[in-house]
């Protein structure tokens, strides 16, 4: 029996794969039964039969078994056919893939300028690898600059010009190489294993982190983790949809955190992998797992991922200065356990905290750019209020110390500052005294105040006269007397609102914006003192 088969196309391929007939034996055919036809011009089978009669009565095998079949120009015997080509330079005797995670591979060059364009050469039989030392773990970072390149390593950092020169120092940047940020010649990174923050510029490597933060950058950079485990406990969990892939309904969990690729364990065991998510509004939806799961009321159902904390870093051309985010959970687990800060190289010191967590941070044109989720989000715009990230305003605060002579006692009885209006003292507290047995356990005990609110939320009126409970305004200074409101402490007479102002050596002051006075315009505070009395 003949027929004819067009081919579109020569030196085409057809794609096939093996199938178990109802006889028992193994023939070829094409994937999902095609290309055929019906009736009369169907491709016929050997032993008999069509192919349009075949696709419904085999069971097809693995998709390793299908095997492409090549088709010969003009169809004739012996005609030129495509074969495999010349293999690229050598076949080596042990093709065993090698990770080489201390050494790097050249490939030729590429000029723009004259067209030529070898990257997709690597020529055995030139030196085109360097390697580092092993010791000093994998290679996380590489950064060119003119005709160096410089290489970050877990523990050291390396300048390539022609050889490999390590800068002096044993630093590198660990396993955090989002932490990097450059402007001009300055480049920035951490060392999460060493707990520093570093700068590397023309004069070798500096530690930016011991500019008053010493002991903060040790005790939150050791929190970053790159294998926290994170879990999501779903509950009334059903399976709708079993079969190859099978669709798992949550009722009671805000299932839009969830990610692809997150692990299903059922009371305990691996049971699939996700591979879409569906919600359902603001509570629950449908997961669909990559294989046929059986749920049964009252088993344990966790979806889990490592989700890895990370240090991001980024320049932010606007205001000159280097921002860290030290995120112990990613953004897409929750919006918490962070602290984002900033280095600024005018004071060669950090300038304060923000109370936004990025994903990703860059600077544009003189802009500065951070990503939430997938939400891009442009800083310092003048369209939106003061003190406001990713759609949420905060009251701004600083935190300082009162410490002029910190070895005499004195009294602490006024606060005063020069800015804007607007600015409160949430707190006042003097130095805590040594431990004392005192209502059956060890305390420590502090002198407070209580809080003064700013100018225009601290008026009332009473007679007809405007008085100022929190701070009263004099030549466009303002300043307020200070209320203690402290607790007794043992062998004190006199104590709490009985006394004027708060006894110490020195006090941690707290002032922050009200909610009140011309909210989202920036209110600026240049100075800050008070009049204390000495004890002798």
């Amino acid at each position: 029996m003949a027929t004819t088969i067009e081919v579109s196309f020569y030196n085409s391929f057809w794609l096939k794969t093996i199938a178990k007939s109802s006889g028992g034996g193994w023939t070829a055919r094409w994937p999902n039964g095609y290309p055929y036809n019906t009736g009369s011009n169907a491709l016929p089978l050997a032993g008999g039969g069509t192919l349009a009669d075949f696709p419904g009565t085999g069971t097809i095998l693995p998709d390793y078994n299908w095997f492409v079949e090549e088709s010969r120009i003009r169809g004739g015997y012996n005609n030129t056919q495509i074969d495999l080509g010349v293999k690229a330079y050598i076949v080596e005797e042990e093709p065993i893939q090698q990770h080489r995670f201390n050494s790097m591979i050249y490939s030729g060059v590429y000029n723009s300028r004259t067209g030529i364009n070898q990257t997709n050469q690597f020529s055995t039989a030139k030196d085109i690898i360097k390697s580092l030392n092993p010791a000093n773990g994998s290679i996380q970072k590489l950064y060119a600059e003119n005709t160096n390149m410089t290489i970050f390593q877990q523990t050291t950092s390396n300048v390539v010009i022609g050889q490999i020169q390590p800068y002096l120092g044993e630093y590198g940047i660990s396993e955090n190489p989002e932490s990097f940020a450059v402007y001009g010649y300055q480049k920035y990174f951490t060392d999460k294993d060493r707990g520093v923050v570093l700068r590397l510029s023309r004069d070798g490597i500096t530690e930016i982190s011991q500019y008053g933060m010493i002991d903060y950058f040790r005790d939150n950079l050791k929190n970053i983790s790159g294998k926290n485990l994170w879990q999501i406990l779903a509950g009334n969990t059903t399976v709708t949809d079993p079969g190859d892939s099978t669709t798992v309904n949550v009722a009671t969990v805000d299932i839009s955190k969830m990610l692809s690729g997150m692990q299903l364990i059922v009371d305990g065991d691996f049971s699939g992998y996700v591979l879409s998510i569906t919600p359902n509004g603001t509570n629950g939806g449908s997961v669909t797992i990559d294989r046929e799961t059986n749920i049964t009321s009252g088993q344990e159902v966790i979806f889990q991922a490592i989700a890895p904390g990370k240090i991001l870093g980024g320049y932010d051309i606007h205001n000159k200065n280097y921002v860290l985010s030290l995120q112990e959970t990613p953004q897409y687990q929750d919006n918490n356990n962070y602290s984002t800060l900033a280095f600024d190289e005018l004071i060669n010191g950090w300038v304060g905290f923000y109370s936004y967590k990025p994903s990703q941070l860059y600077s544009v044109s003189n802009n500065l750019y951070t990503f939430q989720y997938s939400n891009l989000w442009q800083h310092y715009s003048e369209k939106v209020p003061v003190g406001s990230f990713y759609g949420i305003t905060r009251d701004s605060n600083i935190t300082f110390i009162f410490n002029q002579d910190s070895s005499i006692n004195k009294v602490f009885q006024t606060v005063n500052y020069e800015g804007d209006s607007g600015w409160q003292v949430d707190s006042f507290v003097s130095e805590p005294t040594g431990y004392d047995f005192a209502n059956n356990s060890w305390r420590q005990f502090s002198d407070r105040i209580q809080n003064v609110k700013s100018y225009y939320e601290g008026q009332y009126i009473d007679n007809g006269v405007k008085y100022y409970s929190g701070f009263n305004r004099k030549e466009n200074k303002y300043y307020a007397n200070l209320i203690n409101s402290s607790s007794v402490q043992p062998g004190e007479v006199i104590f709490g609102s009985s006394m004027s102002g708060i006894k110490g050596r020195f006090a941690t002051v707290k002032f922050s914006t009200d909610s009140t006075t011309d909210p989202g315009a920036a209110k600026e505070l240049w100075s800050v003192g008070t009049k204390v009395n000495y004890i002798r």
